[in-house]
């Protein structure tokens, strides 16, 4: 199904897997975590405005996949196909990364579910009416209604379908669930960025 967008036919978002720091108040340099990427060959040619497919989609500079991308994010299935061409008219797998947020965003789409407290279990069914209040209160804490603890709003589980971050790497037109990263993967950017990473997955 398609909708239009400015003017534009666009196809539905497919997905994107996110890669976040696991501390979500990191930041480390955006330029480092590039060349890494590029040295690496997970990243190849810079695509100049032309990932803008999404409106909705986050800022920043994007790029086509590089020649070792099949072997640092794995893909389930045994014949794996992705469109890798870019095409304003049509979905194609390429990476992003947004500016470095002033503190921790969230990153959330329509397969989010409402994450679930860490103590009870308890779910916190109102998150989309909070998220305002997030994005100007970041350290706020979340109060559980059902057990009383408190913590941020990134301390809560979203399980693999949300997340906080200042630092995100977002590979687009990613089913949920259908890659992730390898080992290799994770142990270059924690190289470059001397702290870990965690992925999840979101859809517009």
């Amino acid at each position: 199904m398609a909708s239009a967008r400015l003017g534009a036919v666009i196809a539905n978002h497919t997905g994107r897997l996110i890669l976040t720091t696991e501390d979500p108040n990191a930041s480390p340099d955006g330029d480092a975590l590039i060349a890494a990427m590029a040295h690496a060959d997970l990243i190849g040619e810079r695509l100049e405005g032309r990932s803008d497919r999404l409106g909705t989609a986050p800022s920043g500079a994007a790029y086509c996949i590089g020649a070792s991308f099949l072997r640092l994010v794995s893909f389930t299935g045994c014949a794996v196909k992705i469109a890798t061409a870019p095409d304003p008219r049509s979905p194609f797998c390429h990476l992003r990364f947004p500016p470095l947020a002033p503190h921790p965003r969230l990153y959330a789409g329509r397969n989010t579910r409402p994450p679930r407290c860490r103590d009870c279990r308890g779910r916190l069914e109102d998150w989309r009416e909070r998220t305002a209040r997030w994005a100007s209160q970041p350290d706020q804490g979340v109060t559980c209604p059902s057990c009383g603890a408190t913590r941020p709003p990134w301390q809560w589980d979203w399980k693999e379908q949300g997340g906080f971050g200042r630092r995100a790497i977002l590979i687009e037109e990613v089913f949920p669930g259908e890659a992730m990263p390898t080992d290799a993967l994770l142990d270059l950017l924690q190289a470059a960025s001397g702290t870990g990473w965690r992925h999840f997955y979101v859809r517009d």
